[in-house]
């Protein structure tokens, strides 16, 4: 059986490139690196979209960058030659991206709980400020989780069938705090801030339709205020489905490692139910918001446009060129 490293200790004899288990996430990576750089382009290139909820979007398109950029190939790297090259920084930098997804999407719904909750003052709750303090925050988090695991596995080696005991007692602790403080936790905080959001927004609903009349302009607008800001926290919550769904196992996998539970599965289950899913999220997370959210879909849409524009006048100026050649080439035949 081969197997990668994502969450670590489990590498079998068999090494080397597997085209059936590495063209998959090859492809993937590709996708995920043209996604995020996709997000990143249209926020600097669109003065709309430089919105503080955005500034948090981008802030987590250059995490799932990352995953693209760096920890696919590192994953790959660790299957194809098993050394400690490339397996310890495969481990820190998914321990890192885990991390570093949570917190963000953790940002975002409380975010949006501000801004549907408190409204009239959330320009002054959320501040740019605010934002750098939040966002460096949980770039420092995430960093200081994934490389404390340095301070105990410093000296450990892929070739030890048997960790130091001290060792594995530390890394086991230290799995079960990440799963709490950084699965667990967040997971809570952000179910009851959804149930929240859509309960204010159920509220909002209703006193609008209690004081207006139906044809009353102002109920038309706040009743599509309300539904762009339910539609947005739909979206944000799908991606804290899709994170669930494809990084649970992952943490599930790591706690059967940790207690040799493992041995029975075989490789296709461990890529496609433990491996792959955890690749997934940093290709939905674009996906979601660039074509869930109204301001990042217009913004491709108009780019595309602009590209189209662009191509056809370089299509027509190249075809008149062409002819106005051709013109000067038969004039000069008929004089001659």
């Amino acid at each position: 059986m081969r197997c990668s490293s994502g969450s670590g200790d489990l590498l079998e004899e068999q090494s080397g490139f597997s085209a059936k288990f590495d063209i998959f996430p090859i492809t993937l990576a590709c996708l995920i690196v043209s996604m995020n750089l996709t997000v990143m382009v249209l926020f600097i290139c669109n003065r709309a979209l430089k919105t503080v909820t955005n500034s948090f979007l981008v802030s987590l398109a250059v995490s799932d960058l990352l995953a693209g950029l760096i920890g696919v190939p590192l994953s790959i790297s660790c299957s194809v030659f098993r050394d400690n090259k490339f397996c310890p920084p495969s481990q820190l930098i998914w321990r890192f991206i885990s991390v570093s997804t949570v917190l963000h999407i953790l940002l975002v719904s409380v975010d949006r709980y501000i801004a549907i909750k408190y409204a009239i003052r959330y320009h002054n709750i959320v501040t740019r400020h605010v934002f750098l303090a939040f966002t460096s925050l949980a770039w420092a988090t995430a960093t200081f989780v994934s490389f404390i695991q340095l301070s105990w596995r410093e000296h450990a080696s892929l070739d030890d069938e048997d960790d130091n005991e001290d060792t594995n007692s530390a890394q086991t602790i230290y799995e079960l705090t990440v799963f709490v403080l950084f699965f667990a936790v967040p997971l809570c905080i952000m179910a009851f801030t959804y149930y929240r959001i859509f309960v204010t927004v159920r509220y909002h609903e209703r006193q609008i339709w209690r004081y207006h009349c139906p044809s009353d302009l102002e109920q038309a607008q706040h009743t599509h205020h309300n539904t762009a800001q339910r539609r947005t926290a739909i979206i944000f919550l799908a991606m804290l489905i899709v994170f669930i769904i494809c990084w649970f196992p992952y943490f599930i996998l790591s706690f059967q490692e940790r207690f040799h539970d493992n041995d029975s599965l075989s490789a296709w289950v461990i890529y496609v139910v433990y491996y792959y899913p955890r690749y997934f999220t940093s290709l939905s997370n674009p996906m979601l918001y660039v074509l869930g959210k109204r301001d990042f879909r217009e913004a491709l849409i108009q780019a595309v446009r602009r590209t189209n524009t662009r191509r056809n006048e370089i299509r027509g100026s190249t075809t008149l060129t062409a002819l106005h050649a051709a013109e000067q080439n038969g004039g000069a035949l008929t004089n001659t």
